[in-house]
């Protein structure tokens, strides 16, 4: 590794050099139809959905340097620990992934051992997917590792016998190895991701765990098709009755408060949605929040948003883990 590199890698200075694009970047094409149910997409045929992220993901050629691989070349290596041990629904088989924790393993070995200089060469979205990926697996990984999660008497007071929320410093504490670096999970969030590429549709593709984040896709996230993947992931939690309800005969719109969870969230949606020009009566986060969801739901529903008489209310977070075998 040459001593410029070094210099940026030492500390997060690193993001500054993530940004760089290559040239004849591919724009994103998309990977399911806007505004499908969260059924119908469920029903789409996993074979054609697979064969579409294999061939995004085809991205070397010939001539690409010994060692060099694509961004979404890499994104793709994922799919073994996703399409295995992950349901459709984002449940996850811990108990199975942990008697066959070699795969989550050997995928961490390839997230420490990438280099940098490689990294750099990568398309914007290959580089949001390559983080989200990264983040998730990461998140399996300490989990893992702590499964079955013994629960402390004190936590139980507040959270279910197999939150995460047992398991000590998973978001802060837990240091995982990205290309010679050590990064927290926040870290990878709240700067790698959020900061960096300012995405708010990035917290709903990030999984904590539990069973009121978004869920887990059994796929990887693809550079090419990343766009249409995150608009997926934000319809289909809008549709869950923990993510959004829009009652109209009470006038109340109740909300997820993954919005509000952490302060990069909200400086997020903040920062994207926060001076659109609707909502503006209300509290500058309840603004932002508002201006976002108005894009995801029915039209019926986006008109009645827009009318602003109703009041709005925050659900009640579930952190019970996202587990197959406890559902």
């Amino acid at each position: 590794m040459n001593k410029f590199l070094m210099i940026f890698i030492i500390g997060f200075p690193v993001f500054n050099l993530l940004q760089i694009q290559p040239a004849g970047a591919q724009d994103s094409v998309a990977l399911v139809a806007a505004n499908v149910p969260a059924a119908e997409s469920n029903d789409v045929n996993d074979t054609n959905a697979r064969s579409e992220l294999m061939n995004a993901a085809e991205v070397e050629c010939p001539n690409s340097p010994e060692g060099y691989i694509g961004g979404d070349a890499f994104n793709i290596e994922f799919s073994e620990v996703l399409k295995n041990y992950v349901t459709p629904t984002g449940l996850v088989n811990y108990g199975k992934l942990r008697r066959h924790r070699t795969v989550l393993n050997t995928m961490l070995n390839r997230l420490a051992g990438l280099e940098p200089e490689v990294f750099i060469t990568w398309s914007r979205n290959e580089k949001i997917a390559f983080w989200i990926n990264a983040y998730n697996v990461c998140t399996l990984k300490g989990i893992v590792d702590e499964y079955p999660i013994s629960p402390s008497r004190f936590m139980l007071l507040f959270y279910p016998a197999d939150s995460v929320m047992h398991i000590r410093g998973l978001r802060d504490e837990m240091l995982f190895m990205i290309m010679g670096i050590q990064y927290t999970l926040d870290e990878i969030e709240g700067d790698a991701l959020l900061a960096r590429f300012e995405d708010p549709r990035i917290c709903f593709a990030v999984n904590y765990g539990t069973m009121s984040s978004a869920g887990l896709r059994n796929e990887p996230y693809i550079g090419k098709v990343i766009d249409s993947q995150l608009d997926e992931q934000v319809r289909n939690y809008f549709t869950r009755a923990d993510g959004l309800q829009i009652d109209q005969m009470n006038n109340v719109v109740r909300i997820s408060p993954i919005f509000k969870m952490y302060k990069w969230h909200e400086d997020a949606f903040l920062k994207r949605y926060g001076t659109n020009k609707l909502f503006r009566e209300r509290e500058p986060v309840d603004r932002a929040v508002l201006n976002f969801i108005k894009d995801y739901v029915s039209p019926a529903n986006a008109q009645y948003l827009k009318q602003g008489t109703f009041t709005i209310e925050y659900l009640k977070y579930n952190w019970k883990l996202n587990d197959q075998q406890d559902n």
